[in-house]
């Protein structure tokens, strides 16, 4: 099976925007904070650092969008060297207070361990196409 859509949640769902019991945003930050050496704050990239120094020229009805993945909202891990960009991006969204997932390659064991790890950290369930979970009995499936 090829996954493509990996979000963590504390309820499965068919509408990601009805999702009614939403993550600890604090837990998320714990998480990630202890994993650092494999995930980096959009903040800490030297583009995130760019992107924060050019944000005061902007007016201020842009500006809230423009930093919406800022303020440990996303992170990134595995940079791509020979492509110049993270091939893992992982975000809280803050209005529906879920995860969402973004791989620019194919999703491997590892990457399914580590987001069961967090799903379980943040007492929640780690879904594909928020519908199907997986645990750690359907692990292995998935990748087959």
């Amino acid at each position: 099976m090829k996954i493509k859509h990996l979000n963590i949640a504390k309820t499965t769902f068919d509408n990601i925007s009805k999702v009614k019991e939403r993550l600890d945003y604090s837990l998320w930050i714990d998480f990630i904070d202890k994993k650092k050496d494999y995930f980096i704050w959009v903040e800490d990239t030297e583009e995130g650092k760019k992107t924060l120094s050019q944000a005061s020229k902007l007016p201020e009805s842009l500006r809230t969008e423009y930093l919406k993945g800022f303020n440990k909202r996303k992170v990134y891990a595995e940079f791509n060297t020979k492509k110049g960009y993270y091939d893992v991006v992982i975000q809280f969204n803050e209005k529906l207070g879920v995860i969402s997932t973004t791989f620019q390659k194919k999703i491997k064991k590892h990457h399914l361990e580590l987001l069961l790890k967090m799903a379980n950290y943040l007492d929640a369930s780690l879904l594909v196409d928020g519908t199907k979970i997986i645990n750690e009995n359907t692990l292995i499936d998935e990748l087959s």
